[in-house]
């Protein structure tokens, strides 16, 4: 029969392959018997020393390759961190300027009114109302929290990635609120240029989440 020191190392390794891959499948009865030489008298008398050497040498394959994959992600995610950035450096400067101009094209149209009703409305009264218009509409297409939020979880995901560990379910979160904020920006947005950066930085963002998926 197998020793116990035998069979307790085979459950050692057992136990840490599917700690890192969890899908693999437990060894069978069958599988254990092999391994630790039951019945073969060819074997050598080291065999389970030899065993151990290459158990080590699998998990260190393993990890050293999981080590790879995590600096691949890593150099992906933050590239697509450094592309959002840019995208709202972009963003943040159109917002008062569109503002602006719907202010404008606000009190333009009060004028074009004011000309049809003959002067039933005070020219004060009009321009009032007219900037009280486009300041509400103003509010309404600004995204200057959107954009300071979306920095703020960009931040985040950057520290996390120096930090390493167990961060996934975190990244996974802040994927989250950054599509939102993506969203809101883009359904806020009153410029076609506005609309093509929020469209892309929810390709970015998918991008980001897709990966983030392989992250524990």
């Amino acid at each position: 029969m197998a020793s116990a020191r035998l069979l307790q190392q085979l459950g050692s390794f057992q136990d840490t392959v599917t700690a890192w891959m969890p899908s693999a499948q437990p060894f069978t009865v069958a599988e254990v018997l092999r391994l630790s030489g039951t019945g073969s008298a060819d074997l050598p008398d080291n065999w389970a020393e030899s065993v151990t050497d290459l158990c080590k040498q699998a998990l260190k394959a393993l990890l050293d390759a999981r080590q790879r994959e995590g600096k691949r992600l890593t150099t992906m995610l933050q590239d697509r961190v450094d592309q959002l950035k840019t995208l709202a450096e972009k963003a943040e400067p159109l917002v008062p300027e569109l503002v602006k101009q719907q202010k404008e094209r606000f009190l333009e149209r009060w004028k074009d009114a004011m000309a049809l009703t003959e002067g039933s409305v005070s020219p004060e009264a009009a321009q009032d109302r007219a900037l009280t218009e486009a300041t509400s509409f103003a509010i309404r297409i600004d995204v200057a929290e959107e954009i300071t939020r979306l920095r703020s979880h960009l931040d985040e995901i950057t520290r996390l990635l120096g930090k390493g560990g167990d961060i996934g379910k975190r990244l996974d979160f802040l994927i989250q609120e950054l599509h939102r904020e993506a969203n809101t920006l883009g359904s806020k947005s009153a410029a076609l240029e506005l609309t093509r950066i929020s469209v892309d930085m929810k390709v970015l963002i998918e991008q980001m989440r897709e990966q983030v998926q392989n992250i524990e």
